[in-house]
């Protein structure tokens, strides 16, 4: 990205540019932007309902990318890390001598909007750790600004600013460095994984070297989940943070996880307190630990442990989280952003404490460098799954990898266990039939990645 010779000057009303804009977080920001009242524009290379929703919210959005995107006296343009040097939106802002901003860069512009930044990271459960938090701060009155990696369902947005609230809570990313770009009064780790290990010299040890950075980074408080064995090393060696989780030593620790009919249920003891009964409208022994670690973050916020407690239980969840996407023959249907083996494990752990019959996995493995690096981890993940479907790879913006497919996770599963029931739909069109071709009624499926599958299911919904 282009240095900053001079701050950028936000005083005023300004025109900004933003690359790429229909992910969600490319997205959050021209939210936030708009919202502080600045002029926005936006562009991507694919239609998108994202994209639409932002239109009707003020920013003017452009499909596809054009030097005429990026005129002289834009404030700056904002890109995405998978948008290179040689784009030619960033070449021209160059050459005009407009700043050329990266996320991290971009979201420490954001952060000067709120006197008060919590921070929320981790490789699985940033995004919905980072929605309960958000929801216990609104239901508690405090009006929070949020910037989150995922459409909260009960704002419809992933991003809002507030003028009357002090805290901007923010979902931080690990896969670009960005999160250690900005401030952190607060700061969270709800676990480490070796992920996008290719934006880390492909070392997990600078990974992990990156999440210590982010713990030693925050100004007031951090919280870790001594859980993981990777966050319970960060938090041995620093003795003033505050740890959460199911372990004995936690000092904000869940006992009892146990499911219900419409969710599930912990009982919580902070210090040594009597134990609190949370019930929460979602499922899965990992989502109440996330629901722990928003619990958590918000006593050291200064919300009080009953204000707390009823912020999350009203919490809906988030969009693409194990989201219901309706009932075709007789069949439950879900939609869960799940990618790593991880995630897929306890995403169809969540599916098995329903009272379906069978539980059948859809697949679509995520970028080549994703799968060449770890399809021999998604071999033993599928054991709650009766059928598993593993569809065509998502190349997202990757060029191909000789010898990588989705057919060495497929071969990975069969290498695990012989008689596991898998089938490699490489067809879009073999996908729209299954709720009919696999699924009977009484059955549930979830279909399992963060490209194009979520994409199924409005298929199967206008069949």
């Amino acid at each position: 990205m282009t240095e900053r010779t001079q701050p950028v000057d936000l005083s005023a009303r300004r025109r900004i540019h933003v690359v790429a804009v229909g992910g969600y977080a490319m997205s959050a920001i021209a939210r936030y932007f708009t919202q502080l009242g600045h002029e926005v524009t936006g562009c991507d290379v694919t239609d998108s309902p994202m994209l639409v929703a932002l239109a009707d919210e003020g920013v003017e959005v452009s499909l596809g990318h054009s030097v005429d995107h990026v005129v002289e006296g834009q404030a700056f343009i904002s890109v995405t890390s998978a948008v290179g040097p040689e784009h030619i939106e960033l070449v021209h802002a160059t050459q005009l001598g407009i700043p050329v901003l990266s996320r991290g860069e971009t979201m420490q512009l954001i952060v000067e909007s709120k006197p008060n930044v919590a921070v929320v990271s981790g490789t699985h459960g940033k995004t919905s750790t980072t929605a309960m938090l958000t929801h216990i701060l609104h239901t508690a009155g405090l009006h929070p600004s949020f910037f989150v990696g995922g459409v909260i369902n009960d704002f419809g947005t992933n991003a809002r600013f507030d003028s009357e609230g002090e805290w901007l809570v923010v979902e931080g990313d690990e896969s670009d460095h960005s999160f250690l770009d900005y401030r952190r009064d607060i700061a969270l780790i709800t676990n480490i994984e070796p992920d996008h290990l290719d934006r880390w010299g492909d070392d997990f040890e600078s990974l992990l070297a990156g999440f210590a950075a982010f713990a030693d980074g925050a100004t007031r408080a951090c919280l870790l989940c001594i859980d993981d064995p990777n966050v319970a090393t960060l938090a041995a060696s620093r003795p003033h943070t505050t740890t959460y989780g199911y372990g004995e030593s936690a000092m904000v620790r869940a006992i009892d996880y146990r499911p219900t009919p419409r969710g599930s249920q912990i009982d919580v003891v902070v210090s040594g307190s009597d134990p609190v009964t949370v019930s929460l409208k979602l499922r899965g022994r990992d989502m109440a630990q996330n629901a722990l670690g928003a619990l958590a973050m918000s006593l050291e916020m200064g919300v009080p442990l009953d204000a707390a407690v009823r912020g999350i239980e009203a919490f809906c969840g988030v969009k693409r989280r194990f989201e219901f996407r309706g009932s075709h023959n007789g069949v439950d249907c879900f939609d869960d952003y799940a990618h790593t083996s991880t995630e897929i494990r306890t995403t169809l752990a969540r599916a098995k404490e329903g009272s379906w019959t069978r539980v059948i996995a859809v697949v679509q493995p995520h970028r080549y460098s994703r799968v060449s690096r770890h399809w021999q981890d998604f071999g033993n993940v599928f054991g709650d799954a009766d059928i598993v479907v593993v569809a065509a790879l998502d190349p997202a913006f990757e060029p191909p990898i000789a010898g990588v497919s989705s057919e060495l996770v497929v071969q990975a599963i069969r290498g695990s266990d012989p008689n596991a029931k898998v089938l490699s739909y490489p067809d879009w069109q073999q996908l729209r039939d299954i709720p009919w071709s696999l699924g009977r009624p009484g059955d549930c499926i979830v279909t399992l990645g963060c490209g194009s599958i979520t994409r199924i299911h409005d298929d199967w919904q206008s069949r």
